[in-house]
């Protein structure tokens, strides 16, 4: 499921419970770079789908985004 707050506030749980730095964007999931919301799902003429679900987000540290390959901790 995607689902832009949601996704985020999963993220920073997982991000609390195991001490982790909280890299992702605020709650507008906005890439630094691109613009585009990391959460959203993104589908690619190439045949590409991009974006976090927030099962992904609780599950997974977020480090860059999905749609830019932009890292949020370099």
């Amino acid at each position: 499921m995607y689902n832009t707050e949601k996704a985020y506030l999963a993220q920073r749980q997982y991000c609390q419970e195991r001490g982790f730095p909280l890299f992702a964007p605020g709650l507008s999931g906005q890439c630094y770079r691109c613009g585009r919301d990391i959460y959203r799902r993104i589908e690619w003429p190439d045949g590409r789908v991009t974006g976090i679900t927030v099962e992904g987000a609780g599950n997974h540290l977020i480090t860059g985004c999905p749609h830019c390959n932009y890292s949020f901790c370099e």
